[in-house]
């Protein structure tokens, strides 16, 4: 269902009915398809240089247009339960929500009565840029590796998910999570 936010004067989320009205009251029969998942724009864009031996690699990966549900809003934010109020409640529940009138906010009031229905308000431009992998690496010149009966040697290490910049501040946790890894290895050739 449509979402026109919060109302100032009351707190109470406002929707948009099929016919163009306003109202306070969620109605199922007034859902209609908003947001689109699939990206505009989408993709990994990477380099790799090699100079005297060394070699750099980075790669990017990046998304642009989609729309996505965030979740952790919908129930970390209006729908907490009172066990995710004790221990494991998100910041904008208590920074962002409405408490006084003519207040404009983003969220409506913390209620453990009240059940936020699923709205517009929750959709959420879904753009991204995450640096999904780099590496640095070096080859031993085969004149210096010779000696010791190699035909080659490398080291390298490699780093993953370093970094994650989006539009959306979602909870990203036990189904998908988000792992920096680094790693670092060295190869041999007889």
């Amino acid at each position: 269902v449509r979402s026109l936010g919060i109302d100032p004067a009351t707190g109470q989320e406002v929707f948009l009915k099929k016919d163009g009205t306003y109202t306070f009251t969620y109605d199922a029969r007034d859902e209609v398809e908003v947001g689109d998942t699939e990206p505009d724009l989408e993709g990994v864009v990477g380099s790799t240089l090699y100079y005297k031996g060394f070699s750099f690699s980075v790669y990017l990966r990046y998304s642009f247009g989609g729309d996505i549900f965030n979740e952790a809003l919908y129930s970390k934010v209006e729908n907490i339960s009172e066990t995710n109020l004790k221990y494991n409640q998100d910041a904008r529940a208590l920074y962002d929500r409405w408490t006084e009138p003519g207040q404009h906010a983003q969220f409506k009031g913390i209620s453990l009565t009240e059940t936020t229905e699923m709205s517009s308000r929750f959709v959420q431009k879904n753009n991204f840029l995450e640096g999904e992998s780099f590496s640095i690496g070096y080859d031993f010149p085969k004149e210096w590796i010779a000696k010791a009966g190699f035909s080659s040697l490398r080291l390298q290490a490699n780093m993953n998910d370093i970094f994650r910049v989006s539009t959306v501040k979602a909870e990203r946790g036990i189904e998908y999570p988000f792992a920096r890894t680094v790693s670092a290895s060295v190869s041999i050739g007889f």
